[in-house]
């Protein structure tokens, strides 16, 4: 079954996950197979939300801070027509769907310039699941009637999760893995610690800087590059390896509980794996018969 772009991008945290094991260990937000997303989607289920950290009030203060020079565009607010947010309905320890929606429009403005004047930001209510255990607002951004832009945010604290930009190439380029950029993606570290620094991705100094990966989306092919702060935040950047141009944004309030969950399932398939074995070798292990 054909699922939505939006629905790839929402299952992304839950993706991540399925990445361990599909892509020997190396984590990606770009191209992932429809199968992985059915599958993942299957098991999403409401499950309790944990806050033991946060605070309505925890919002990094430079996160509640109006970009220099943002002037609030006059745009709509909508809802995702997907039936996985019919039934999902935000709580009083929610901010509302107007708020989170500005919170999008201040980030897009300031990292990709975009101007939502006469335009929509579609919304939905993300509950919490196995993989990630806090609720989010997601938005799909439309832009003269063309779904462009994506964002998701913290319902209970603001924070941003993920924000990036979704785009088709007019252009017929190929997608495959690049083994020469693999060795060699130190123009892409380059371009992440800029951006990091300049959008303050980790929220505070930059530790390191280390290739992730490589991948796509629609038909443009992705680097996804690791920045990692002094303060423990963690942050995927992901470039077009078409142009260079940063495509997206998964930050620590996501990336990290991601990254943690990733690394349990691949232990839990390791587990399983020598069950499996230990049962097969019993199995095939010869009855001898003593003959006196």
């Amino acid at each position: 079954m054909k699922r939505s772009k939006l629905e790839m991008k929402n299952l992304r945290k839950t993706i991540l996950t399925s990445a361990v094991v599909l892509v020997t260990g190396t984590l990606l937000f770009e191209g992932f197979t429809q199968a992985a997303v059915a599958a993942e989607f299957k098991k999403t289920e409401k499950v309790p939300t944990s806050y033991t950290e946060y605070t309505k009030d925890s919002v990094k203060s430079t996160d509640k801070k109006v970009p220099e020079g943002y002037v609030k565009a006059n745009y709509t607010i909508g809802t995702i027509d997907l039936e996985c947010y019919k039934n999902n309905k935000p709580d009083s320890k929610d901010i509302t769907k107007e708020a989170a929606a500005e919170i999008g429009a201040q980030a897009l403005w300031k990292i990709f310039g975009v101007n939502l004047e006469g335009q929509e930001i579609k919304m939905g209510y993300d509950l919490p699941t196995e993989t990630f255990s806090r609720t989010g607002w997601s938005a799909e951004v439309w832009i003269d009637g063309k779904q462009s832009y994506y964002f998701s945010v913290d319902s209970v604290t603001g924070e941003l999760f993920q924000i990036g930009y979704d785009r088709t190439l007019k252009e017929d380029v190929s997608v495959a893995y690049d083994a020469a950029l693999a060795k060699n993606p130190q123009e892409y570290i380059e371009l992440a610690k800029k951006a990091a620094a300049e959008f303050n991705v980790v929220h505070g100094s930059i530790k390191s800087v280390e290739y992730n990966g490589q991948g796509y989306g629609n038909n443009d092919p992705s680097i996804s590059i690791d920045v990692k702060g002094a303060n423990g935040e963690i942050a995927l950047l992901c470039f077009s390896r078409y142009d260079k141009k940063l495509l997206s944004i998964g930050y620590s309030a996501q990336y990290k509980e991601v990254l943690d969950a990733a690394v349990r399932a691949e232990k839990e398939l390791k587990d399983k794996t020598k069950n499996k074995e230990k049962t097969n070798f019993s199995d095939s292990t010869p009855n001898f018969i003593t003959i006196e």
